[in-house]
C-alpha cells in the first residue's frame, strides 16, 4: 500500500492530486494504490527513485522555484491531465513541498475543467490545499491562463 506523501490531497478525486515532492520508494507505491498512473514534476530534479515503479509515467516540466509556469508549461499540464483523464487513469502532480508551483497548476486546471474564474481558482485550491499559490507572479499565471481561455 506504501504511504502517503506529504502535501497529497485530491482536487478532483481520482482524477487529479497535488503533492509535495515524492522522496521514499513507499510514495510511489501509494500513488499507484490510489490510481495515480502518471506523475507531473515540476521540480528543476527529478524526483527521487521514480524508477521503484516502472509503470507510471513521469512528465518533466521544470520550473524554478517561486516562479511561475509559462503558458507552454500550463498548456502542457493540462493536455497530459486530460489524456490520462479520458483513459482513466489519475495525475498526481508535485513542486518541493507541493504549494507554489503545484498549486499554480493545479488552479489552471480548475479553470480550464471547471470554467472558474482566475481569483475563483486561486481561492479554490488554497480552500483545498492551504497556503498555496505563494507570489504574485504565480498568481497573475492563473489570471493570464484565465484570460487566454476566454
Amino acid at each position: 500500500m506504501g504511504s502517503q506523501p506529504p502535501n497529497f490531497s485530491w482536487v478532483l478525486p481520482g482524477r487529479l492530486a497535488g503533492l509535495a515532492l515524492p522522496r521514499l520508494p513507499a510514495h510511489y507505491q501509494f500513488l499507484w494504490a490510489q490510481g495515480v498512473r502518471h506523475l507531473v514534476s515540476l521540480t528543476e530534479r527529478g524526483p527521487p527513485h521514480s524508477d521503484t515503479c516502472p509503470n507510471l509515467t513521469v512528465h518533466r516540466l521544470r520550473i524554478p522555484d517561486f516562479c511561475p509556469p509559462t503558458p507552454e508549461q500550463i498548456n502542457n499540464f493540462i493536455r497530459i491531465v486530460d489524456d490520462a483523464n479520458a483513459r482513466g487513469e489519475a495525475v498526481g502532480v508535485h513542486c518541493a513541498l507541493g504549494f507554489g508551483r503545484t498549486g499554480t497548476m493545479l488552479a489552471c486546471y480548475l479553470v480550464k475543467a471547471k470554467g472558474l474564474a482566475g481569483g475563483e481558482a486561486v481561492a479554490e485550491i488554497r480552500r483545498l490545499r492551504p497556503g498555496s499559490i505563494e507570489t504574485y507572479e504565480q498568481e497573475k499565471a492563473v489570471f493570464q491562463f484565465f484570460q487566454q481561455t476566454k
